[in-house]
């Protein structure tokens, strides 16, 4: 399982790049590379904007898409290829741990990814998609199709990805970072 790190926002609301956020005593980038890694992602590349600087990790990748948003990162990462799956966290969802993503694998199986859902919501920037999602996720790019939340609808719909029901009492720890309040 390849681990991806969702981090080319522009952090407007928060006023600075949310991957730098000190979260603890590290990064917001460094916290979620540590969480894919104990998730038992086999590399972990972290996702950036093309116009971004790089961040102190040996595996950063850029968007080859401006402008496009969470799927253009994830585009990147499924372009590396040879891991079945794409674990992929933002960068602002501090609560999610390892545990997150050992609950979802288990409802893998092959060219299946896994999405968890809440009340009328998806959480497809803490999901893990499969690899042969690259094609459709490259096609919607060139369209300007830029929801994530729509591409796992839309694989889900089409028996490439289940949608399960996030676990009672975790729906709190999917908040994101927006605002440095």
């Amino acid at each position: 399982m390849l681990g991806v790190v969702l981090a080319g926002g522009q952090g407007r609301r928060m006023g600075r790049d949310k991957a730098e956020v000190v979260a603890g005593l590290d990064p917001l980038w460094r916290r979620q590379v540590r969480v894919l890694r104990a998730a038992g992602a086999e590399r972990v590349v972290v996702a950036r904007r093309r116009d971004q600087a790089p961040i102190d990790h040996a595996d950063c990748v850029f968007d080859a898409f401006a402008d496009s948003g969470p799927l253009a990162g994830l585009h990147a990462a499924l372009s590396k290829g040879g891991f079945g799956w794409a674990a992929v966290l933002a960068v602002d969802m501090p609560g999610i741990d390892p545990a997150w993503f050992l609950w979802l694998r288990g409802f893998l199986s092959p060219g299946r990814g896994v999405v968890a859902g809440h009340a009328s919501s998806l959480e497809p920037l803490a999901a893990i998609y499969p690899e042969q999602a690259f094609a459709e996720v490259e096609g919607r790019l060139r369209r300007g199709e830029l929801s994530v939340r729509r591409l796992a609808l839309d694989l889900a719909a089409a028996g490439r990805m289940t949608v399960v029901r996030v676990p009672e009492g975790y729906a709190a720890r999917l908040e994101s970072l927006n605002a440095p309040a």
